[in-house]
């Protein structure tokens, strides 16, 4: 016998036109307010508005629309951001003039090799590095970016980078407000401490914390565990709801960066070093016109010494 199944009793309710055009429009939206930005970033800024659920099917929603916005041109593709993936490819130029033309665009002075104090941002996710790179990459402060718990070879290596710097150190942290974004930085902490055996250094968490909770009215949710532990203390309480980076808007956590890395650098040292950048950059750009084809000429078809 063959059995006959009738039409199940659950029905899924789809968006009509109009309703995926003004999520589309409100997405637009989003990101053109925040770009470079990510999914979960765009996904969080959606659910606050009322545009998705806060829901993994709500998630996917967003997905979707974005991957079709991008994909129609709508929305360009540097728009959203995923810093996990890239091309590893060693810099290679087609000719020595083309290297000195590309110093002389691209050349930079380091704002810190003067500085009293040395900075760095940790952050919890790629996600989230790939929305605050903009600002770190600005101030020419590293960025080091987590996939949950750091490895003990990412955090000795980052450790002896400044093992031997008799400056003050002052590390900034962005991650997940829950238990398992507090193991993170607590043990990324004890990790680079034991490593670097230094015990001087600040570690500061610049998001989230219970007052950007607060101020901005962040979306959270119930954690997965109500406890998480301290690699020195042991077992500590978590109270309140679990809060993700991502419910931050993204031109509002960049400017949370933005203030923390700049209350330490010297306006007057500043301005004198992008002079001198200025100068430099200049001299490299006469050195790239000066490069003649007789030069390159010499080089290919000369005799080594």
């Amino acid at each position: 016998m063959t059995a006959v199944y009738g039409a199940g009793p659950i029905k899924r309710e789809r968006a009509t036109q109009a309703e995926m055009h003004e999520r589309h429009l409100a997405l637009c939206s989003i990101v053109a307010d925040a770009a470079p930005t990510g999914v979960r970033f765009c996904y969080y800024r959606a659910v606050s508005q009322g545009i998705v659920p806060k829901t993994d099917n709500g998630y996917r929603m967003v997905q979707r629309a974005l991957m079709h916005l991008r994909e129609t041109g709508i929305i360009p593709w540097t728009f959203i951001v995923n810093s996990s993936r890239w091309m590893r490819k060693p810099e290679t130029w087609s000719s020595g003039d083309k290297l000195l033309h590309e110093v002389a665009r691209t050349y930079r002075r380091s704002n810190w090799d003067d500085s009293d104090e040395r900075v760095e941002v940790w952050c919890e996710s790629e996600s989230v590095a790939g929305v605050i790179f903009p600002v770190t990459s600005q101030w020419d402060v590293p960025l080091y970016p987590m996939k949950g718990q750091t490895s003990a070879s990412f955090a000795y290596a980052a450790a002896m980078e400044y093992k031997d710097d008799e400056r003050p150190l002052i590390i900034y942290y962005v991650g997940d407000y829950d238990p398992a974004g507090f193991e993170i930085e607590a043990h990324l902490a004890h990790k680079l401490r034991k490593y670097s055996a230094r015990a001087d250094m600040t570690i500061e968490r610049l998001a989230c914390t219970r007052q950007l909770i607060a101020e901005l009215d962040l979306i959270g949710g119930k954690p997965k565990k109500r406890t998480w532990k301290h690699p020195a203390l042991g077992v500590q309480p978590f109270a309140g709801e679990a809060v993700e980076v991502e419910a931050i808007d993204a031109p509002i956590l960049r400017n949370i960066v933005s203030d923390a890395i700049t209350s330490h650098l010297d306006e007057h040292k500043l301005a004198v070093t992008r002079k001198v950048e200025e100068q430099e950059r200049a001299l490299f750009l006469r050195m790239a016109n000066g490069w003649s084809d007789d030069d390159e000429a010499d080089l290919d078809g000369g005799e080594l010494s």
